[in-house]
């Protein structure tokens, strides 16, 4: 080990697998590994994630290995016990929770209540702590039997969605028009015992049942869901979790007198919620706040690290030029209908540009791999941000047609396109769009008139800002439509050879990979 140096490599082997290295002031990296396997939502241990950063970095330098939960057995455990065998570390296991809680060293706050809420990990499902510059004050808590993420996840389970999974198409819905008539109380946050309460007294796939049960007298057909049916459901789900989640900080804050709120775990996905809480309380949302940030969260509880300032999520599997050299030669039969060029670093802005002004839909793969589930300008599908332009992705990807994409927007302009907007660098929260702007970029704009965008600054990455700037220069709108670039059900691509798959399997315009741009001859 290198004198006064010491780096901490975190694990997460359950849901959404990860891996990550940091030391006391940086994140080195952070990986999840559906990344590599090209598994949504990857379980199991992280090899490839582990490989790749150990590929890069001495492995004496590592002090130890923290581990994101508690409570594993059979193979899981073996993996581990395998893996300190081979490294000759020490490990800390660290509860689940925690793990979540101890990502509020990457807020700005001096003093935070920390909210963790998910499906459950480790025994609970939720906690809530203070966080100072001491450490973390446990104040309250709920168990697996009393959890508001299982609920979600048995409504969109009811949808016939996946749980655990599709949680993101049960919001969406909740924005369309409906009658909103569903009067059930079936979870509810009690504030005497700090803690939520199930009153279906179950959970998985018997709660779906029950809140089954439940719904036929609201619905048109209980045989078969209609998109009205669905609608509705969502809208009862929205409003109870918001409701509920609300009902516990207002509590919480008002008990502790801190208006700094910290939201983690996998519910804090849900951007409708967290934007509820944004207009009453300051927030931070990490940008990796499901499972795959528990690597992190594990490593961050070294009472050595006070803070990590965090301005981008660019911490994963790096695309290098001199890779792509080697790839373009061994398939150039596949590209017979590409033309292929290398453009200098200074020059992307403006061919780019050109290209999106156009109307083409780009494809973009180059420099690191971001972490969490937001394609934040290093693996985005991007375009201007119009109608034709949304159902023509919408197409080409096979997504649902009620999901709605993000933008970037440069942050000097939010002002003009946003109300009471604030800088939200990682699409964690939406905003609602002026009236007088929806139609010019309406290709962003959800049916209730929000938006979930990354407000940009320049200092996070200089060549994305450069090239919007550059495209607002020309059409006045200082917005791109920015979507994941993937296959709609895969994980964001991760590699060289993942981004040329994904975009010739998709047959978008143009690829930028690293730096060179494979574009179709027209």
């Amino acid at each position: 080990m290198i004198f006064g140096v010491y780096m901490i490599l975190g694990l997460c082997d359950g849901h959404n697998a990860s891996a990550s290295l940091i030391d006391k002031n940086n994140i080195l990296y952070a990986i999840s590994e559906e990344r590599f396997t090209r598994k949504k939502n990857q379980r199991g241990f992280p090899e490839n994630s582990i490989n790749y950063i150990l590929s890069n970095v001495d492995a004496e330098n590592i002090e130890y290995v923290s581990v994101g939960g508690v409570f594993r057995r059979g193979e899981r455990i073996k993996k581990l016990k395998n893996f300190q065998n081979k490294i000759k570390k020490k490990f800390l296991y660290i509860y689940h929770h925690m793990a979540h809680s101890y990502l509020y060293k990457l807020s700005n706050f001096k003093e935070s209540l920390v909210i963790s809420i998910d499906g459950g990990g480790d025994g609970l499902s939720f906690l809530a702590s203070i966080a100072n510059k001491k450490d973390l004050e446990i104040i309250a808590q709920s168990d697996l039997i009393d959890s508001v993420g299982d609920f979600y996840a048995s409504i969109t389970e009811l949808l016939c969605f996946k749980p655990m999974k599709d949680e993101g198409k049960v919001m969406s819905l909740s924005s369309f028009d409906c009658e909103d008539n569903i009067n059930l109380k079936v979870i509810d946050y009690i504030e005497g015992i700090k803690s939520f309460k199930n009153y279906l007294g179950v959970i998985g796939y018997e709660a779906t049942k029950a809140l089954k049960k439940l719904m036929i007298p609201y619905l048109n057909n209980k045989y078969k869901l209609s998109f009205e049916d669905k609608v509705k459901i969502s809208k009862f789900a929205q409003k109870t979790l918001e409701d509920i989640v609300l009902k516990a900080i207002n509590s919480l804050t008002y008990e502790y007198d801190i208006y700094n709120v910290v939201f983690v775990g996998g519910v804090s996905q849900n951007v409708k919620l967290n934007s509820k809480i944004a207009e009453k309380y300051n927030l931070f949302v990490p940008p990796f706040m499901g499972d795959e940030g528990l690597c992190l969260g594990a490593s961050l509880l070294d009472k050595r690290i006070d803070r990590i300032n965090l301005i981008n999520t660019y911490f994963g599997y790096e695309i290098k030029n001199e890779n792509i050299e080697k790839i373009l030669e061994d398939i150039k039969n596949k590209l017979k209908n590409y033309k292929i060029d290398f453009i200098e670093e200074k020059d992307i802005p403006e061919v780019v540009g050109n290209l999106i002004v156009e109307n083409n839909i780009v494809c973009i793969a180059r420099g690191k791999m971001e972490f969490g589930p937001r394609a934040l300008g290093n693996r985005s599908i991007i375009s201007l941000p119009t109608k034709e332009n949304k159902e023509k992705i919408n197409k080409k990807l096979k997504r649902d047609w009620f999901m709605p994409f993000a933008p970037t927007i440069l942050y000097e302009y939010i002002e003009d396109y946003l109300i009471n907007p604030r800088y939200s660098p990682f699409m964690t929260q939406i905003f609602k769009v002026k009236e007088d702007k929806i139609k010019e970029i309406e290709g962003v704009v959800h049916v209730d008139k929000t938006t979930r965008p990354q407000t940009l600054k320049k200092e996070s990455n200089e060549t994305y800002y450069n090239l919007i700037k550059y495209i607002y220069d020309i059409t006045e709108v200082p917005v791109v439509l920015n979507t994941s670039f993937n296959i709609h059900g895969e994980p964001i691509v991760c590699n060289e050879k993942d981004a040329i798959k994904s975009f010739l399997t998709a047959d978008f315009d143009a690829l930028l990979l690293g730096n060179y741009l494979i574009s179709k001859v027209k």
